[in-house]
């Protein structure tokens, strides 16, 4: 694992030169929440393998430069769901956060809390994950996040109301990228990296 505050942020990858902006990542998370079946995830992985990797790869390297590419995209280590909300380790959980759904959010948000515009400014995935993790919770997003997760189980009924009444407001669709009701979106991920392993 990399230290973001004395390595330097790499732009070459396990021998390969790469594009470690924010978008290829932000686009294959998207899309491998929304994947369904093994064809979704060959057409994922021929996208993805131009968008990350400078030069061409020939086609019968594309497993293992997938499995390079997802080793970079988890480059901040195992612990890194925790930190962006995404998932919790319990199995009641459901996602408080989606990189399609909430677009809108993230980009006012690192406009709003660091002056970046994501929509012109290049930055480094590793760079972008940490100060996704980092945004402060007075944030339209860091809001929804909280409200999201929030556990209602032990509130009195005014406030459970409330709170749900929220949590449906801002609710991600049901059955995102095939996450199952007791099932995690780390549980989920690892199942589809699984299948290339």
């Amino acid at each position: 694992m990399h230290d973001l505050l004395t390595d330097t942020l790499p732009t070459e990858w396990e021998g390969r030169a790469i594009d470690p902006d924010f978008r290829p990542m932000v686009w294959l998370l998207i899309r491998t929440r929304r994947v369904k079946t093994n064809e979704d995830s060959a057409r994922l992985i021929a996208s993805a393998i131009p968008l990350f990797f400078v030069e061409p790869i020939p086609v019968a390297q594309y497993p293992e430069a997938f499995e390079s590419l997802v080793r970079f995209c988890q480059g901040g280590g195992p612990e890194d769901e925790e930190r962006t909300g995404t998932g919790s380790g319990d199995p009641q959980d459901e996602p408080v956060l989606d990189y399609r759904c909430d677009a809108d959010y993230i980009v006012g948000a690192f406009q709003q809390a660091y002056g970046i515009d994501l929509t012109a400014d290049k930055v480094h995935w590793w760079r972008f994950k940490a100060l996704l993790h980092a945004l402060p919770p007075e944030t339209p997003l860091g809001k929804i996040v909280e409200i999201r997760g929030k556990d209602t189980s032990g509130m009195d009924r005014a406030d459970r109301d409330y709170y749900e009444t929220l949590k449906e407001r801002f609710a991600l669709p049901d059955g995102l990228k095939g996450v199952k009701r007791n099932e995690t979106l780390q549980e989920h991920e690892d199942a589809f990296l699984d299948r290339f392993g």
